[in-house]
Parts: structure tokens; sequence; C-alpha cells
């Protein structure tokens, strides 16, 4: 009977997690599902992990480990499906634990449904101490619900290994959200079920690499993941970064957003003579790339005044033509200058009424005016963005609220 049931690989990429992963392991070993093989793919661990999977070595083909350097979690993942024998794969992280009767739930409901690439389930989250927190955001799924957020909790998940390996496996170019990236891809070939049931627990705390890294590479990922599966990022991924990170201000979330494109392609610089360490001359030049679909609408210049003047006169040259004035009176300066440009191309010129001269790291003498940590040309929706976002936390989660964006599915 046993033999006649699909075998299960459940892979568990490991890291320093000693503190956690024999709960993690245990909780598979106890299912009540017979056709199971763990997984355990160990990046070097120095904590003691290694002393706990020896215990488990009297298993044999039941349970596996490697342990050696890798490239990361998701080379690790990659790894273990390499190894994997099973037709069903199931991604257990070492900190994870699955409920009783979760693999036998998730077969039943694969078996059933033999078009499906994935299931999955609900998902309570976890602190270090095994107390619930909350539970994962759980909804039936549509590739339309994924565009707002990751509604897929990913130890509750289960793949058919085919589906798997057909889109490549984990992309390994992602480090904090390869699970959301891998249910989009897998989405355009493949239905995904659900089941209505509590199928794993994943754990949250201080320390996790959930919470240490979601700004960063976290940020970046969502966007870039966004933007290659939908062409825009959804509200509530903004609403999300905005409020819990507002204080990291608006130029480094318009850069963000202007490196990935999630407002759709806007003007940017293709050539500056800023200095490298962000020292602008008395005359800076920048040449610009704007597309007709975003047109250019405004110029944000953010930095310091660290002449013994104490105030800086500037004029704009756009094109060659004197477009504007302006004149710098703090230490600190954001200046917004309204520029509108239908592109394709766009020359602007900044020209300081000040200048001194200053070492450069080679040694040699240079003529700078004020250092420039900021030069940002912006579209319409990234200007507005700039302006409810420097009006203060409401004005900007308001804005987000009611903005429209255009996803393609």
């Amino acid at each position: 009977m046993t033999d006649s049931l699909p075998l299960v690989s459940v892979i568990t990429p490991s890291f320093n997690q000693g503190a956690f992963i024999q709960q993690t392991i245990d909780s598979i070993l106890s299912q009540d599902y017979p056709n199971i093989e763990h997984i355990v793919v160990d990046g070097g661990s120095t904590d003691g992990t290694l002393a706990i999977l020896q215990k488990y070595s009297h298993l044999g083909e039941r349970f596996r480990y490697v342990s050696e350097p890798d490239r990361g979690q998701s080379h690790a993942i990659n790894k273990g499906l390499r190894m994997a024998r099973g037709e069903i794969i199931g991604w257990l992280n070492s900190d994870d634990t699955y409920f009783p009767g979760a693999i036998r739930k998730a077969v039943s409901a694969l078996l059933a449904h033999p078009d499906w690439g994935v299931v999955y389930g609900k998902g309570l989250h976890i602190d270090e101490n095994n107390k619930v927190k909350y539970p994962y955001v759980w909804m039936e799924f549509d590739r339309k619900k994924l565009f707002h957020l990751n509604i897929i909790c990913q130890p509750a998940a289960f793949l058919r290994k085919h589906a798997f390996e057909a889109v490549g496996g984990v992309d390994e170019n992602h480090d904090w959200c390869m699970d959301y990236d891998l249910w989009n891809r897998i989405s355009l070939h493949y239905p995904i079920g659900t089941i209505d049931d509590y199928l794993a627990h994943s754990r949250l705390y201080a320390a996790c690499k959930t919470f240490v890294n979601e700004l960063e590479p976290g940020f970046s990922e969502i966007l870039r993941t966004s933007v290659k599966h939908f062409g825009t990022v959804s509200n509530e991924w903004l609403q999300h970064y905005t409020t819990k990170h507002y204080n990291k201000g608006a130029h480094w979330f318009l850069q963000k957003i202007k490196q990935y494109d999630a407002f759709g392609k806007g003007p940017r610089i293709v050539a500056s003579n800023r200095f490298s360490d962000l020292w602008a001359p008395q005359h800076l030049r920048l040449s610009l790339e704007v597309p007709p679909a975003n047109p250019m609408q405004a110029l944000v210049l953010k930095g310091t005044n660290a002449l013994n003047d104490p105030i800086l006169h500037f004029h704009v040259l756009v094109n060659g033509s004197v477009a504007h004035h302006f004149k710098v009176t703090t230490p600190h300066f954001d200046v917004v200058i309204p520029i509108s440009s239908r592109g394709p191309e766009c020359e602007i010129s900044l020209i300081c009424n000040r200048q001194t001269i200053s070492t450069q790291p080679d040694g040699s003498p240079r003529s700078v005016s004020y250092h420039a940590t900021h030069v940002l040309p912006l579209s319409a929706e990234e200007y507005k963005f700039y302006q409810e976002f420097t009006k203060g936390p409401t004005h900007i989660q308001n804005w987000v609220n009611n903005r429209i964006p255009a996803p393609r599915y």
C-alpha cells in the first residue's frame, strides 16, 4: 500500500538554526503519511546543527542531509530539488513546522486534482517560543490576488516536482521573496489549488530573515518581482513599506521606484559630470532620457551647502535656454525644480554662483560648489508620490490607497 502512494520529498534549507531545526525535523517524521523522504541542505552551520542532523542518520533514505558552503537559501532549495526522488515537493524552512496530517492532506488534494501544480493550505505565524502570533493571510487562489500580496504561506504549500522543475526551480537571484516569484511563475502554467485547513507554522521573530531583510533586499525584490510579472507594484505593497519604513524618506523610496520602473519607465539621467563622491561642479550638466509615455514633470535636487557662503544662487538651463532660477539659504536643502519635457532627450544645466577648490581622492584639485546627494528627474506619478510623501505619513497613505495601478495579468 505504501509503495502505491507518491513519494513526498521535503526539502529544508538550513544555516545555523540549531535552536529550531529539531522541531522542524520531528514535525516531518511524525507525519501520518507513510511515504516521505526528508532532505536537509545545510550551508555549513557552526552552531550545533550538525550534531542534531547526525542523530537522524540511522533513518537511511528516509532522512538525508548535506552540509557544505552554498550560495544562500535559494541555491540550497535548488540543490535539494536535484536530490529529491519524490513526485511531490514540500519546502519547509529550518525554523518552521508542519501541523499533524499536513502531508496526507496535501497529497490527497493533489491526487484528487491531477491538473494542479501546487496546493497550499492555511498557516499560523508563531514566535521563537511556539506561541501563536496571528494567522497568515489566506484566500482562494487567484492570480489577480497574487498581484496585491503574497497570498500563499510558503511552508503550507506543496508542489508537483515536474511543475517546480518546469519553471527552473527557485530563482537564485532572489534571497528574500523567492517564493513570491515562484508562485507567479508557476501560476502562468499550472492551476494552483487550496486546502481550507491549517498545514504549517511559519516562525516570525526578531532575528529571522523575514524581519531582518524585509527592507533590503526585501523591498527591491518585491519591486523587481512585481514589475517583472505585472508591470507595476500594487498599492498594498507600497502601503506596507511606506507605512512601516517611512523614516527612510521620499528620496530613498523614489530611487528604488525608479530603479525598477515601478511606476513605468520614467525620465532618467544617462550622463552627468557630478563627481563620484556626489560633489557637484559649479556647472552641473545632466543628460536625460525622457520616455514620451512618461514625460518629465520636475527635477528634485537634495544636497548640502558646505561652502562658507550662506546663500547659493542657481540658474537652470533646459536645452540651452534659461528656464528657472532659485536660491539656497540653508545648510541642507531639498529643492523641486519644475521642468516639463516630453523628450526623448533633455539637457539640463544647473549653474551655481559660488565655487571652491577642493582635493580629489587622488590628490588633484577640483572646483566644486555643493554636495548633491540626490538628483532625481521625476515623471508625473513619481512627482506626485514625492509631493504627498513629504507632506507626512497620512498624506502618502491616502495617496497610495487612491492610486490606480494598471497591472498586466
